[in-house]
C-alpha cells in the first residue's frame, strides 16, 4: 500500500541523531502495515563507517526492523555526481534513488524524514486503512515540533506509549497549531510551512513528475518544487488530512548547525525554480540513478544475518573462560605477529567484507593456503555467488587488474634450519648467563633482538619476492582498500610494502637513502654475527664489545644505539613524506591486521 522515503547520513547531524533516528523509525512502524515498508538511503558515509540504520538496529523494535529496506550511495558515486555542490547529501537524489526502488505493488509513495512521527486519528488503525478511503491527490500537512527536552525524555523503545504521550503533550500545551502559508496573491500549492516532512501522492506521480529536480543541489526549496510541480500534474489541486493525522518533528535546534550557516549558506533557485517553475517532469531518464546497481537489503534480515555466528555454548565450560589457545611468553614478538590463526584473522576481516557491495572485487596475494580459504569462506556468507581471487594462480592479465580489496598476507613460518639457528643461539645465551657475563633481563633482550632480526630478514625476502612479481599486476584507485594480515604499523614490513607499493602501483621511483640502505646491510650482518659467534674468537669478542657499547649508550644518553636512534628518527621522516605521497588512510590497526584505503 505504501512506501515511505528517507534519507541521511552517519555523521551525527543535529542533536542525538541517533536516537532521533531510531525514535522516529519505531514511531513510523506503528503507523504501517506488514505490506508497507521504510525505505532509508544512507547517502555518503565513509566507506569504513556502517549506515545509520545499521548503526542504531539494535534500538530498533522487531516491527520497525522488518520494514526497514536500505540503499547505499558511496562517497565515490557523490565525488562523481556532485558537481558544483557544497553539500555532504544531495537530497533529491537520495530520495529519487529510493523512489524508483519502491516496491511498485504499493500504490503510495511518502516523502518524509526520520524524525518525523505519524500520529492518526483514534478512527484509523493505521495509514492503510486511512488511505484507503482517500482519492488520489498530492496531500500536504503541518508539522508540530516537539522540544529536545520533551521528545529526549521518552525511551525510544516504546513507540505507542511514546505516541500518546506526545499527542496529550501538544493537547494539553495547546501546541498543535498549523502554520499555514498559502496566498493566493502568488501561490496555492503550498499549505503548510516545512512542507518536506510530509509529501503524500500516488506513487504513479511521482514517476509522471520523474521525481526531485536533480538539479537543486544546493540548499532549501527542493520539496516546494516539488509541490508546484504536483500541483500543476493534479490540476492545480493541493489537498490535506487534517482531523485524520498529525504530523511530529523531533526538533534538534539546539545543536546551532542551521543558526551556525544562516548568511553563509547558498540557497537554490526559489524565484525561478518554484514561482516560475512550469515545466512538470525534471531530470533525464536515468533519474534516481536507475543505471547504477546500488546495494539493497532488509535490514531484519541484515540483523538475522549477523545473529548467525553465535553459535550455541555450553554454559558449563564457557562459565570457567577457557582460553583459546595457551599464552605465549616467548620473545618473540615479529613471529607471534606473523604466525597467526588464519581462522581468527579472518573473523576481523570480515568487518570490512560487512560493509562492502556485493559485487567487490578482493584478490588475495599470498602464500597461506588455509588463510585464503578462511577469508573466501568468509566473503561467500556475505556474497554467496562471488570468490576471492588468487593472485599468484590467475594467469598474466592482459590489463592491471582493479580491486576494491586487495588483501596482503604476511605469513610467516620459520624453516627448520632457522628453528635450529635460534635454538643454537639461546644455549649460546644460557651458557654466558651461567658464567656470569650477562644478566637474565639482558639475555632475554638480547635473544628477542636475535630472534626479530632474523625473522625480519627471513620474511623480508620472501614477501618482497611476492609483492614485486605480482603488485605490478595492480592498478592502485581512490577507494580501494588494502589489508596487511600479519602486520601491524609498527612492524618493518608494514613501511616495506608502503615502499613496494608505491613503486610498483603508484609508480613513484626507489628513492631509500643510503641510511636505509646501509641499516639493512647491517641487520644482515648482526643476524650472521650472533649465528656465528661460537667456532670464531673474534666474532666472539665483537659480540662481547657490542653488549658493553649498549650498557654504556643506555645509562648515559638513554638510547641503547645512537645508531639506532638516528635511524629511527630519518626512517619516521621518510615514513611521512611516502604516506603523504601516497595518502593511504590507516582505517583499523588489530593486533594482527591493517587496514588502509587509497584516497587519491
Amino acid at each position: 500500500m505504501l512506501s515511505v522515503i528517507t534519507y541521511g547520513r552517519n555523521d551525527n547531524y543535529g542533536f542525538n541523531l541517533h536516537k532521533r533516528t531510531a525514535f522516529g523509525f519505531n514511531c513510523l512502524a506503528e503507523a504501517l502495515t506488514d505490506e508497507d515498508e521504510i525505505l532509508f538511503v544512507d547517502y555518503n558515509t565513509p566507506r569504513h563507517l556502517p549506515t545509520l540504520p545499521e548503526f542504531i538496529w539494535d534500538t530498533l523494535t522487531p516491527k520497525a526492523l522488518s520494514l526497514l529496506k536500505v540503499i547505499r550511495i558511496s562517497p565515490e558515486i557523490h565525488e562523481q555526481i556532485k558537481r558544483d555542490s557544497p553539500l555532504k547529501i544531495l537530497e533529491n537524489v537520495a530520495r529519487n534513488a529510493a523512489i524508483v526502488r519502491s516496491n511498485r505493488l504499493n500504490h503510495w509513495v511518502l516523502s518524509t524524514n526520520p524524525d518525523v512521527l505519524l500520529v492518526l486519528a483514534s478512527g484509523w488503525p493505521n495509514m492503510a486503512a486511512l488511505l484507503r478511503s482517500q482519492p488520489d491527490s498530492f496531500y500536504e500537512m503541518p508539522r508540530f515540533d516537539i522540544p529536545e527536552s520533551v521528545w529526549s525524555a521518552l525511551p525510544r523503545g516504546e513507540p505507542r506509549n511514546n505516541l500518546h504521550v506526545l499527542r496529550d503533550w501538544l493537547v494539553h500545551n495547546k501546541a498543535a497549531i498549523a502554520e499555514t502559508v498559502p496566498d493566493y496573491r502568488f501561490q496555492k500549492f503550498l499549505l503548510f510551512d516545512a512542507p518536506g516532512d510530509f509529501q503524500l501522492a500516488p506513487r504513479e506521480y511521482f514517476f509522471r513528475l520523474r521525481g526531485f529536480d536533480e538539479s537543486m543541489n544546493r540548499y532549501l526549496h527542493s520539496d516546494s518544487n516539488l509541490a508546484k510541480r504536483m500541483w500543476l500534474l493534479n490540476g492545480e489541486r493541493t489537498d490535506h488530512l487534517l482531523g485524520h493525522l498529525w504530523i511530529l518533528h523531533q526538533d534538534h535546534y539546539l545543536s546551532g548547525e542551521w543558526a551556525n550557516n544562516v548568511g553563509t549558506i547558498v540557497h537554490n533557485d526559489y524565484h525561478g525554480k518554484v514561482r516560475l517553475q512550469t515545466q512538470i517532469e525534471a531530470n533525464d531518464s536515468d533519474w534516481g540513478l536507475q543505471g547504477l546497481s546500488l546495494p539493497m537489503f532488509s535490514l531484519g534480515q541484515r540483523a538475522e544475518t549477523g545473529s548467525r555466528f553465535f553459535s550455541p555454548l555450553n554454559v558449563s565450560v564457557n562459565g570457567g573462560l577457557p582460553l583459546s589457545r595457551e599464552v605465549d611468553w616467548g620473545l618473540q614478538p615479529l613471529y607471534r605477529l606473523c604466525h597467526y590463526e588464519p581462522e581468527v584473522v579472518a573473523l576481523y576481516v570480515r568487518e570490512l567484507l560487512l560493509i562492502l557491495p556485493p559485487e567487490s572485487v578482493i584478490c588475495y596475494l599470498g602464500e597461506n593456503s588455509e588463510t585464503l580459504r578462511q577469508l573466501t569462506r568468509r566473503w561467500q556468507e556475505i556474497s554467496p555467488a562471488s570468490t576471492v581471487a588468487d593472485l599468484r594462480r590467475n594467469e598474466i592479465p592482459a590489463e592491471k587488474l582493479t580491486p576494491d580489496v586487495l588483501l596482503v598476507d604476511c605469513y610467516y613460518e620459520r624453516s627448520s634450519e632457522w628453528e635450529q639457528r635460534h635454538r643454537t643461539f639461546q644455549q649460546q645465551l644460557q651458557g654466558q648467563l651461567a658464567r656470569g657475563r650477562i644478566r637474565q633481563s639482558e639475555m632475554d633482550e638480547e635473544l628477542t633482538r636475535f630472534t626479530d632480526n632474523s625473522d625480519e630478514q627471513q620474511l623480508r625476502n620472501r614477501l618482497l619476492a611476492i609483492w614485486e612479481n605480482y603488485l605490478c599486476r595492480i592498478q592502485a584507485r581512490p577507494g580501494m582498500h588494502i589489508v596487511l594480515i600479519g602486520c601491524n604499523n609498527y612492524a618493518a614490513h608494514f613501511f616495506a610494502f608502503q615502499e613496494t607499493f608505491a613503486k610498483l602501483c603508484a609508480e613513484r621511483g626507489d628513492d631509500r637513502s643510503w641510511l636505509s640502505r646501509w641499516h639493512g646491510w647491517y641487520q644482515k650482518f648482526k643476524v650472521r654475527l650472533q649465528v656465528d659467534a661460537a667456532p670464531n674468537i673474534f666474532l666472539k669478542a665483537a659480540w662481547g664489545l657490542r653488549l658493553l657499547k649498549r650498557r654504556a649508550f643506555r645509562k648515559y644518553t638513554g638510547h641503547e644505539s645512537l645508531m639506532g636512534y638516528l635511524y629511527f628518527d630519518h626512517f619516521m621522516r621518510n615514513r611521512g613524506r611516502l604516506l603523504k605521497t601516497l595518502n593511504l588512510r590507516t582505517l583499523y590497526v588489530h593486533h594482527r591486521l591493517v587496514i588502509m584505503r587509497l584516497e587519491s
